[in-house]
């Protein structure tokens, strides 16, 4: 996003004209990189978030609390130390960087007012919060008594001292002119974010952009383009919006860049706008982390019940012959009296196929003894084979069950359904439960409900709520599911009436779309009355027997214009 320091600007203007006058009452510290102020502005308590993450530096105002550690860190105590009760007397931007001031006065230590200033350098992994008193450095979040690339010392009681911008120079600088003479489209948009302080490439890019369809020609004018770049900068440009691509949130902007495709969701001040931004992006961090996370353990676990199968089969296969020692032992007491000891083989007559059979002796025993080893071989192979098969259905079940989540997982459209799918396996035993997290109160499922032709559709989102979904449905409520592969269950409510086959067809739809094989085309659903579906003894969640069942061919479909906001 053009987090710079023409989006700060205007950001900074919004804040200012909020926090100026207002008082902190309270200063916490949910992570390393984040400091929240409540301040109260006269109208009411705002939040100010002051976050120094490199991946996505911003400042702003949030509305949800955020989670803090039981004890404070550091930081979060210099900062109550002197900034509590303090007055907020200005937010501005440092020049035509990517750094805010704030500037607060507030009670000394024999109660005369002291002002002093917070520095936020929103500068990818260079990002920081520095308070200072008189400009000497009185803390910071990260980087105090060390030296930034050996360039810039931040220690404590010494002089605070601006980032170095290296070659960069600011907007109103004339030597721009004779760099930016003679540029191409996509040459002018790259020597902007090179030479110019504080402006992302979205933003170098919407700007060339726009020089060159005003202009009409095939090369920059340096001086024309230098006073076109001033006057972009300076005037008041304002529509806040963020911009989205197939239902993905994929930027915010002070008005829609051109540059940058999508569907533009608008919004009234640019604050909102960028919490709504990051409050989405990190949900959808958090969700894709929660999701690789799963896959990895069941992915895991998946591979070691797969090798135990493996194994658990050689075995079987091993014991298979259990049969063949049998009859060898009998035609060695059929003809023992053919047989001597010291033989190594014999050949008979085999009476169970009419053939005739080789058999391995050993020739330090007597028939008798020989015959009495292949029974041996038989009762132990066949006491193998009777315990491995319990073993074999336990693995197998597993394996499906395994299969079935890594499905789920696939399907999770947020992460809530992750945090049901990861109760599930806790429930099943097949992962540990996390005690050091606090304990949150649970929330109660909704699953997805959908109304068509005033019947309501039920949709469960994973195995819990399948299981749920299922058996607390009425008897005669109708229960679909795909046939070949792991799906959502689904239930139409039918209070007592007959179900058109609109309907049915309409709930096979969704319960395809929310299986494995939506990217298959048609995909066969099978569905029965609800009384029709049992759960064996001992099965895991999610997982059911049904009989009279019929079947219809459809293609998956989402139908959220039917789904019933919850």
């Amino acid at each position: 996003m053009p987090q710079d320091a023409y989006t700060l600007r205007y950001l900074c203007e919004e804040l200012n004209s909020i926090f100026s006058g207002g008082k902190i009452n309270r200063i916490t510290q949910p992570s390393f990189d984040e400091l929240v102020l409540t301040v109260y502005t006269g109208k009411g308590t705002e939040k100010l978030l002051l976050n120094v993450n490199p991946s996505s530096p911003r400042i702003g105002i949030i509305s949800r609390e955020k989670d803090s550690p039981l004890t404070a860190p550091n930081f979060c105590m210099l900062m109550r130390k002197h900034l509590l009760s303090a007055t907020i007397l200005s937010m501005e931007l440092v020049g035509f960087d990517r750094i805010i001031k704030i500037d607060l006065m507030a009670s000394g230590e024999f109660f005369d007012a002291v002002k002093k200033t917070v520095y936020i350098e929103l500068m990818g992994r260079y990002s920081n919060i520095i308070l200072t008193e008189n400009g000497k450095v009185l803390g910071g979040n990260r980087g105090i008594n060390m030296f930034d690339d050996g360039v810039r010392p931040l220690i404590v009681g010494k002089d605070y001292v601006f980032p170095p911008v290296g070659q960069k120079r600011l907007p109103q600088d004339t030597n721009l002119i004779e760099i930016f003479n003679g540029c191409t489209n996509e040459q002018l948009s790259q020597t902007i974010v090179q030479n110019v302080q504080g402006i992302a490439q979205s933003t170098a890019t919407e700007i060339a952009s726009k020089y060159f369809a005003k202009s009409g020609e095939g090369e920059s004018d340096g001086k024309a383009f230098f006073q076109y770049l001033n006057e972009y900068l300076y005037s008041k440009q304002y529509s806040p919006c963020v911009i989205s691509e197939n239902g993905q949130i994929k930027d915010v902007c002070v008005y829609p860049y051109e540059c940058v495709s999508g569907q533009v969701l608008p919004f009234d001040k640019l604050y909102k706008a960028e919490e709504y931004y990051f409050e989405n992006k990190e949900k959808y961090k958090n969700y894709v982390n929660k999701k690789e996370r799963l896959n990895s353990i069941v992915n895991t676990l998946l591979k070691k019940v797969k090798k135990k199968l493996t194994a658990i089969k050689a075995k079987e296969k091993d014991a298979d012959s259990c049969e063949e020692n049998r009859i060898k032992g009998e035609l060695i007491l059929s003809n023992i009296y053919k047989i001597k000891q010291g033989d190594k083989e014999c050949v008979v007559d085999n009476y169970y196929d009419g053939g005739q059979m080789k058999i391995t002796l050993n020739e330090y025993l007597s028939p008798s003894k020989n015959a009495e080893n292949y029974y041996k071989k038989y009762n132990k192979q066949k006491r193998t084979l009777v315990a491995l098969k319990p073993q074999r259905e336990q693995a197998e079940s597993e394996q499906n069950y395994l299969l079935s989540v890594l499905d789920e997982i696939s399907l999770s459209e947020d992460i809530k359904e992750l945090q049901f799918i990861e109760k599930d396996l806790i429930n099943a035993g097949v992962i540990a439960e996390n005690k050091k997290v606090n304990p949150k109160k649970e929330q109660e499922s909704l699953y997805r409900n959908y109304k068509f032709e005033n019947f309501v559709v039920r949709v469960g989102r994973n195995n819990i709520e399948n299981d749920k979904l299922t058996f607390t449905a009425k008897p005669n409520d109708i229960w679909l599911h795909a046939k070949e592969y792991h799906s959502s269950h689904a239930i139409i409510q039918t209070n007592g009436q007959k179900v058109p086959e609109s309907v049915i067809v309409f709930g096979a739809e969704i319960c395809a779309y929310y299986s494995k094989g939506r990217d298959g085309g048609k995909t066969e659903i099978v569905y029965t009355e609800k009384k029709n579906v049992k759960k064996p003894s001992k099965a895991k969640a999610g997982f059911v027997i049904y009989e009279n069942f019929k079947s219809i061919m459809v293609k998956p479909n989402k139908h959220q214009q039917e789904l019933i906001e919850k």
